[in-house]
């Protein structure tokens, strides 16, 4: 269905009156390290350019951290405060895409934070989207410290719970472009709906495989029992409470979807917030970050050895 020239005036007034530009009181950078020892997931640095995202997918965790109060707001403040606490971190990966969709409004700082980290070695920039608005990148020369990261789902769960955001082909084309022109591209699958049928994933398995990002990640629904609060549309059908105080599907099913994933993708991907005996339980061997440089430094904390018995697998992990 196309859209009237009147429909179309009409939907960029509205998003205009929902942003916020202005002045930002607090830190752009802190260090992510929020989750429990029994997840693994490296840490990173948040670079906050914005808050908010205007897609307003149903399940998205940001409708807990705003309290409902997702509108964008962009920071307008001087650059070089910014500069000033990167300049302070000798190395990092730095994501500007946990607290906001990192392209889907611009930041006025992004500009300021592309020509930055253009010219580092050892601090790299991440952008995270479910947007295909990748102006800015089009017209820029690729660098190996800029990466994008582009979250898909299967087109029935997209249509269902992202209605706000592009269609995930057009997502992929978007980073098949950017790819072509020498970006470094990486995919999330997640959060993977299972109430929205697993077989759905497929198709966008198959487009992942052809584009060939240089990382795939993948995790299931999960979210925290507050959630509800905020997003009464949330999926949630089949979450039980998992000892990390999320909701999460039981393990027997994670494992399976996981499974599917993997042999529809023909690789093993990275998994993104899942413990590490998930890890173990499907005899997979960590590799990958979506949100690191993927450098032995930057896998911490490091992995353990194997430690579980053979009953982990049955019980929720």
């Amino acid at each position: 269905m196309s859209l009237t020239t009147y429909q179309l005036c009409s939907i960029f007034f509205l998003v205009i009156e929902m942003i916020d530009v202005r002045e930002r009181k607090s830190n752009f950078i802190k260090l992510f390290d929020k989750t429990p020892e029994s997840v693994f997931c490296p840490h990173f640095y948040e670079l906050v350019l914005s808050n908010g995202c205007p897609f307003n997918c149903s399940y998205c965790y940001l409708k807990l951290t705003f309290r409902g109060k997702t509108n964008p707001v962009l920071f307008n403040n001087d650059w070089s405060k910014v500069q000033a606490e990167l300049d302070k971190v000798d190395y990092g990966f730095f994501s500007t895409g946990e607290l906001a969709d990192s392209l889907a409004i611009i930041p006025p700082l992004l500009e300021h934070a592309m020509n930055y980290f253009e010219n580092q070695r050892s601090r790299y920039l991440l952008l995270l989207t479910k947007s295909n608005n990748i102006d800015i990148l089009r017209y820029r020369n690729p660098t190996q410290q800029v990466i994008i990261s582009f979250s898909v789902n299967s087109i029935p769960a997209a249509r269902a719970y992202e209605k706000g955001a592009p269609c995930p082909m057009e997502r992929i084309a978007a980073a098949m472009e950017l790819k072509n022109m020498g970006w470094r591209v990486r995919i999330r699958i997640d959060p993977i709906i299972l109430e929205s049928g697993i077989e759905h994933y497929e198709t966008i398995c198959r487009a992942i495989t052809e584009l060939s990002p240089e990382v795939v990640t993948i995790g299931t629904l999960r979210q925290y029992p507050g959630l509800h609060r905020f997003a009464k549309d949330a999926p949630r059908k089949g979450l039980k409470k998992a000892p990390d105080g999320r909701m999460r599907y039981p393990t027997e099913q994670r494992i399976a979807a996981y499974r599917h994933i993997a042999d529809w993708l023909g690789f093993q991907p990275a998994l993104c917030k899942e413990s590490i005996r998930m890890w173990d339980a499907l005899s997979w061997h960590f590799t990958d970050c979506n949100c690191t440089n993927n450098m032995e430094s930057d896998l911490i904390p490091a992995l353990p050895e194997k430690h579980r018995s053979d009953e982990c697998i049955m019980k929720d992990i």
